[in-house]
Formats: C-alpha cells, sequence, structure tokens
C-alpha cells in the first residue's frame, strides 16, 4: 500500500484530488519548449536544497551508533 498525506487522502475521498496524467501529448509538449538552462539550474539548486540533509552525515552516523550495543563474542572455553 503506498503511503498518502491525510490532505491528499480527504481530497481522494471527496473526489477532488486530480493526479497530473502525462500522456503524450504533454510529454511532446514538454521537449518542444525545453527549459533554459537557468531555468533548469534553478529547479535543480531547488531540488538539491529539499532533498538534501540540513545538519550533517556525521551526526546522524553518531545517533546511530549510540543505539548500537556491542556485542561481546563468546569465548569457546567457557
Amino acid at each position: 500500500m503506498s503511503r498518502i498525506s491525510k490532505r491528499k487522502l480527504l481530497k481522494a475521498l471527496k473526489g477532488d484530488l486530480e493526479v497530473p496524467a502525462m500522456s503524450k501529448s504533454r510529454i511532446f509538449d514538454m521537449f518542444k519548449n525545453p527549459p533554459t538552462q537557468e531555468e533548469w539550474l534553478k529547479g535543480y539548486h531547488k531540488w538539491v536544497q529539499d532533498n538534501t540533509l540540513s545538519t550533517p552525515l556525521s551526526e546522524y552516523e553518531a545517533i546511530e551508533q549510540i543505539g548500537k550495543k556491542k556485542r561481546r563474542r563468546k569465548n569457546v572455553n567457557d
């Protein structure tokens, strides 16, 4: 089952949710009017900001290590 936000779920239940469909004409329109380099770079920089961590990865790794318990190896002679 896919995840959906509460807002989208309520719209879907009301019948107001519009899912954009990618038709052939819409795809061809994208190729007819490609974005300029400036527009593409603005979109790319926005995507990078939205999809990268605001906190350094080392902090997340440190938090992960705190939760792990060190396992002791059993001595064969015990």
